[in-house]
Protein backbone atom coordinates (compact mmCIF):
# COMPACT_ATOMS: atom_id res chain seq x y z
CA UNK A 1 0.00 0.00 0.00
CA UNK A 2 1.46 3.43 -0.82
CA UNK A 3 -0.05 6.74 1.00
CA UNK A 4 0.96 9.43 -1.23
CA UNK A 5 2.24 13.27 0.50
CA UNK A 6 -0.23 14.62 -1.84
CA UNK A 7 -3.18 12.12 -0.24
CA UNK A 8 -2.06 13.57 3.20
CA UNK A 9 -2.12 16.85 1.93
CA UNK A 10 -5.46 16.89 0.63
CA UNK A 11 -6.89 14.88 3.80
CA UNK A 12 -5.39 18.04 5.97
CA UNK A 13 -7.13 20.60 3.81
CA UNK A 14 -10.38 18.87 3.99
CA UNK A 15 -10.22 18.40 7.46
CA UNK A 16 -9.27 22.10 7.98
CA UNK A 17 -11.62 23.88 5.66
CA UNK A 18 -14.74 21.27 5.69
CA UNK A 19 -15.23 21.67 2.21
CA UNK A 20 -14.19 19.53 -0.85
CA UNK A 21 -13.77 22.76 -2.74
CA UNK A 22 -12.58 24.84 -0.03
CA UNK A 23 -9.65 22.17 0.46
CA UNK A 24 -9.21 22.11 -3.24
CA UNK A 25 -8.47 25.91 -3.76
CA UNK A 26 -6.07 25.23 -0.98
CA UNK A 27 -4.03 22.49 -2.47
CA UNK A 28 -4.01 23.90 -6.62
CA UNK A 29 -5.81 21.26 -7.60
CA UNK A 30 -9.18 20.65 -8.49
CA UNK A 31 -12.09 19.18 -6.80
CA UNK A 32 -12.76 16.13 -8.31
CA UNK A 33 -9.26 15.25 -7.75
CA UNK A 34 -9.25 15.94 -4.30
CA UNK A 35 -12.29 13.96 -3.79
CA UNK A 36 -10.61 10.93 -5.82
CA UNK A 37 -7.58 10.86 -3.89
CA UNK A 38 -9.80 10.92 -0.63
CA UNK A 39 -11.56 8.10 -1.02
CA UNK A 40 -8.76 6.43 -2.82
CA UNK A 41 -7.06 6.57 0.69
CA UNK A 42 -9.80 5.74 2.47
CA UNK A 43 -9.80 2.44 0.23
CA UNK A 44 -6.23 2.10 1.08
CA UNK A 45 -6.82 2.37 4.96
CA UNK A 46 -10.20 0.35 5.09
CA UNK A 47 -11.84 3.27 7.05
CA UNK A 48 -13.99 5.88 6.16
CA UNK A 49 -12.40 9.11 7.40
CA UNK A 50 -14.92 11.77 7.13
CA UNK A 51 -18.51 11.65 7.45
CA UNK A 52 -19.93 13.48 4.21
CA UNK A 53 -23.26 13.85 5.21
CA UNK A 54 -22.79 17.01 7.21
CA UNK A 55 -21.75 20.38 5.76
CA UNK A 56 -19.39 21.22 6.46
CA UNK A 57 -17.68 17.62 6.10
CA UNK A 58 -16.47 16.32 9.92
CA UNK A 59 -13.79 13.93 10.63
CA UNK A 60 -14.40 10.68 11.81
CA UNK A 61 -12.87 9.31 15.44
CA UNK A 62 -10.58 7.21 12.48
CA UNK A 63 -9.93 10.65 10.55
CA UNK A 64 -8.75 12.22 13.27
CA UNK A 65 -6.21 9.67 14.01
CA UNK A 66 -5.20 9.45 10.30
CA UNK A 67 -5.21 13.35 10.37
CA UNK A 68 -3.52 14.19 12.95
CA UNK A 69 -0.56 11.61 11.79
CA UNK A 70 -0.57 12.94 8.34
CA UNK A 71 -0.23 16.45 10.01
CA UNK A 72 2.99 15.11 12.25
CA UNK A 73 4.40 13.56 8.58
CA UNK A 74 3.91 17.18 6.35
CA UNK A 75 5.62 18.91 9.37
CA UNK A 76 8.62 16.34 9.08
CA UNK A 77 8.72 16.77 5.64
CA UNK A 78 8.84 20.14 5.76
CA UNK A 79 11.48 20.40 8.16
CA UNK A 80 13.63 18.00 5.88
CA UNK A 81 13.20 20.54 2.93
CA UNK A 82 13.26 23.66 4.79
CA UNK A 83 17.01 24.07 4.81
CA UNK A 84 17.10 23.53 0.91
CA UNK A 85 14.61 26.37 0.53
CA UNK A 86 16.50 28.60 2.52
CA UNK A 87 20.36 28.36 0.86
CA UNK A 88 19.57 25.88 -2.32
CA UNK A 89 23.21 26.77 -3.38
CA UNK A 90 25.14 25.72 -0.45
CA UNK A 91 23.85 22.27 -0.71
CA UNK A 92 24.29 21.93 -4.55
CA UNK A 93 28.00 23.42 -4.26
CA UNK A 94 28.37 20.19 -1.56
CA UNK A 95 27.60 17.71 -3.53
Amino acid sequence: MIVTLRQLQYVTALAETGSFSKAAELCCAEQSTVSQQVKTLEEKLGVQLFDRSTQPVKLTPDGAVIVSQAKEILDKVEELIKPFKQNPKRYADAV
